[in-house]
């Protein structure tokens, strides 16, 4: 399994901006061979406070992304608001080789002017059983015991996080690290690239929160399971 992780630059309420980044995005990552291309939390439409206009893009976003996964017979996971009757869930999707999306979640960790979820699913793949989380779900309780009743076999975390105050990512590694472990599951998490703060990257974990490769500001990291060689250049981390 060879996973392409992809902090892509997003720009709030822009959505053809970023389509065009997102295009561009995964034609770097498509040059590695990927079977699987993980984009960050809400990466087409970016998220201002309480502004929940880019969730009107839910139906373009599903479409126009599944038809890339389709041409190019690859699974895509990929961030977004998702409407839902007078309320908004950010969901992030798994679309598989032929387009369909096989796997919907709902994050947990929002306040309340969100929708939230309240379960965790898992899609059986040809590399297992794949679970998605969505950024501070890594850190709520009830997520554990989800994950510990559906045992998947991969984690996959979009996430959008910008650094703040006295911020310190060692410190940030040291606690997604520890949260892994708790959970069990190797985890593959994915930072945007959003704002002049953002400090974007890429992560991945093994089942007992050792960090196996990682990824910093923009770069893609790639990561194969069949391969030790790790490489770092301006656009690619390779693992």
């Amino acid at each position: 399994m060879k996973v392409a992780l992809i902090p892509m630059r997003v720009k709030v309420n822009d959505f053809e901006a970023n389509w065009e980044e997102f295009k561009q995005r995964f034609k770097e990552a498509w040059e590695y061979d990927p079977d699987i291309l993980v984009f960050p939390e809400y990466c087409l439409t970016g998220f201002n406070e309480w502004d929940f206009s880019g969730a009107k893009f839910y139906d373009e976003i599903v479409e126009r992304v599944s038809a890339l996964a389709k041409e190019n017979s690859v699974y895509v996971i990929v961030g977004l608001l998702e409407p839902y009757k007078h309320c908004v869930y950010n969901s992030a999707l798994l679309i598989n080789r032929e387009g369909e999306v096989i796997l919907k979640h709902r994050k947990f960790q929002e306040p309340m002017k969100f929708c939230t979820g309240n379960t965790v699913r898992i899609a059986k793949t040809e590399f297992g059983k794949l679970a998605i989380i969505i950024c501070g779900d890594l850190y709520n309780k009830r997520i554990a015991k989800w994950i510990k009743r559906k045992r998947p076999d991969y984690i996959f975390v979009p996430m959008d996080r910008s650094p703040w105050g006295n911020f310190n990512l060692e410190e940030e590694i040291k606690c997604m690290s520890g949260r892994v472990k708790l959970l069990g599951v190797k985890t593959f998490i994915v930072n945007s690239y959003s704002h002049w703060d953002s400090f974007g990257g890429a992560w991945v974990f093994d089942e007992n929160g050792n960090l196996l490769a990682q990824s910093a500001g923009g770069n893609i990291l790639i990561f194969d399971y069949f391969f030790n060689s790790h490489r770092l250049d301006r656009n690619v981390a390779q693992k």
